[in-house]
Order: C-alpha cells, then structure tokens, then sequence
C-alpha cells in the first residue's frame, strides 16, 4: 500500500508555490489598476467638497475675494481633473510587443509595463494628497471668508439742533464719498445745496454731519467709485421738527 502524504505537503508543494508565484506576477500589473480605481473615488469625493467650497465662497464673498484667497479657492479644481487623469492613466492598457517563444523578453517586457504603471500610479497619488490639501485649503477659505458688507445710506435730523443732518454710510473700503444734500423741491433746490467730500474707514463706514439751509425736505445723495464703477445711494429727510 503506497505511503499517503501529509495533507500539508499535498497543499503546499511545487504546485503551490508555482500559483502563487504567478498571481504574485499578475498582481504587479493589476494591483496598482485597483489602486487608481481606489485613487478616483476619492478624488470623486475630494471633488464633491470643493464644489461646496466653491459654491459657499462664490455665494458669500461673491467678487471681494482677495486675490491669494480666490487662488486656493481656484486651485483645486485644476489639481483634481489632473489627478483623475493621472489616476486613468494607471488604469489604461500598456501595449506589450513580444515574442512569446522567448520566456526571458515575455518577462523583460512585463516589468517594464509594472514600473510604468507604479510611476504613473506614484504620480497620481502625490497629486491626489496635493489636491486633498488644496480642497482643505478651500474649506477654510470658505468658513473664514466674510460677506462684504451690504451698502448702506441713513440720514437723520439731529435731535439737538433740526438743521443738522447725521449722515451714516457703508460704501466701499477707504472710499472717498461725495455726499450732497439738496432741497427735495425743484425751486429751492439750487439756493439750498450742500456739497462735502468724505473718507470712509477701513471697514467702509462713514459718519458725518451735513448743514441743512431751510425746513424742507431734503435728498441726501452718496456717492462713490469701487472697481471702476459708479455706485450711488439717496435718501430723504426732513431736518425740522
């Protein structure tokens, strides 16, 4: 009766270490394609942040951004489309050209297509975290970033003396505001004008205090330049009791 084999020398023999030599050699092509199909999901993902980002500064900071802030809001995009083609590129299929009678050049031929795919797949993942750390880049723009303040006229009669106006305005930053009161009524709108020019801070406010000539009500125009353009505000007050 012939000696039966251990079970273990019946699993791991010539045989297995044969299979598993050659799913090790599979693997050096294969594992870094799952990697990229790993890689593009999270950029898929990393993509889906920014947008909200982007949608928050956009809707809340609109056009004041300064401009390092609106190039971290900016350079994700970029980077995420150039990883996700990086990240195809692992994914995409090596043209082998081989003799297959030659073991040695099958051999050479799929090495050279495993170190391909490891650069390129070493590309995408350090353009993957750079593009991770510009969407987190982004993300704190979005929570920091603050909504330029709304423009804004208000006028009032002094309580102390009705023929002074109190001129409150929020315009643009450091803005110098023409401010003209002038009477609201066409024929004395001529003799009953008062012109002033004024600075406003650094956060864009103005106070000051305007003479009125007469009881009649009066139209206080602001007025000012911001990025080229003209930008105006008017109200209507009456100075007297």
């Amino acid at each position: 009766m012939a000696e039966q084999k251990p079970l273990t020398e019946i699993m791991v023999g010539d045989r297995f270490w044969l299979a598993y030599a050659q799913e090790i050699v599979r693997g050096a092509v294969q594992a870094p394609e799952k990697r990229a199909e790993q890689l593009a999901g999270a950029i898929a993902w990393f993509w889906t942040l920014y947008s909200a980002a982007a949608l928050v500064v956009l809707t809340v900071g609109g056009t004041q951004l300064p401009a390092p802030a609106a190039a971290l809001v900016a350079a994700p995009s970029a980077l995420l489309v150039f990883a996700y083609w990086m990240a195809s590129r692992v994914r995409r299929p090596v043209l082998l050209d081989f003799d297959p009678r030659i073991p040695s050049e099958i051999e050479a031929v799929h090495a050279k297509a495993a170190a391909e795919k490891r650069r390129a797949l070493a590309w995408a993942e350090r353009l993957t975290a750079l593009a991770a750390c510009s969407v987190v880049a982004a993300l704190v723009v979005a929570l920091l970033v603050k909504p330029p303040p709304t423009a804004a006229l208000s006028v009032q009669a002094d309580p102390a003396d009705s023929r002074q106006l109190l001129v409150s305005a929020v315009t643009a930053k450091n803005a110098v505001v023409r401010l003209t009161a002038e009477a609201a009524s066409a024929p004395a709108r001529t003799a009953s004008s008062v012109t002033v020019l004024e600075r406003a801070d650094a956060a864009g406010v103005l106070r000051t205090r305007l003479r009125a000539e007469g009881l009649a009500p009066y139209r206080v125009t602001a007025s000012w330049q911001e990025e080229g353009l003209q930008h105006s505000l008017a109200l209507e007050v009456k100075p007297g009791p």
